[in-house]
């Protein structure tokens, strides 16, 4: 019974992840293309960046919303959501607002959550590599508990120490 409800857990998750609020195809670039460095700095040649960031705007009247999409230099994405502001000289300084979605260079879904004012609040989501997802709760920008669950492909779960996925977040 105990698999039963993991199984369905885990594909509800999968079902949830497919319904995620991207970048609307309609929202509308409003400033130059921003590139950056591996180390977040800004570059101004794009021979040197890591990847490029979209400003737009999405919406409109009270509905409308500040959104961005960055990029690999291949072109594909590398992350989109909603802020607040962006620090055009290091990236590590912008505030991100709403949902966030981050992708692997395969354009495979990596990291979801929600900001609040640039601060990580709810249930972040992880999709790694082999196929499990781990979970880690924050309120107010900080982890709830000192670890975070991970369920494996097979159902199993487990509790992971904070620190193991830390780097995984950046």
């Amino acid at each position: 019974m105990k698999k039963i409800i993991l199984l369905s857990a885990m594909m509800l998750m999968t079902v949830v992840s497919f319904g995620r609020t991207r970048v609307s195809e309609k929202a509308v670039v409003v400033a130059d293309t921003i590139y950056y460095a591996a180390d977040q700095l800004c570059v101004n040649n794009p021979s040197q960046a890591s990847y490029y960031r979209l400003l737009k705007q999405q919406g409109t009247g009270l509905n409308k919303e500040d959104v961005f999409q960055d990029f690999y230099m291949d072109g594909t994405l590398k992350a989109e959501g909603g802020y607040n502001f962006i620090d055009l000289n290091n990236d590590k300084n912008s505030q991100l607002n709403g949902e966030v979605t981050t992708y692997y260079v395969n354009g495979k879904e990596k990291l979801h959550g929600k900001y609040v004012n640039g601060q990580r609040n709810g249930f972040f989501t992880l999709q790694m590599r082999d196929g499990g997802v781990a979970v880690v709760d924050y309120r107010n920008g900080k982890s709830v508990y000192d670890y975070f669950m991970v369920t494996r492909p097979n159902g199993t779960q487990e509790k992971r120490p904070l620190s193991e996925i830390k780097s995984l977040l950046q």
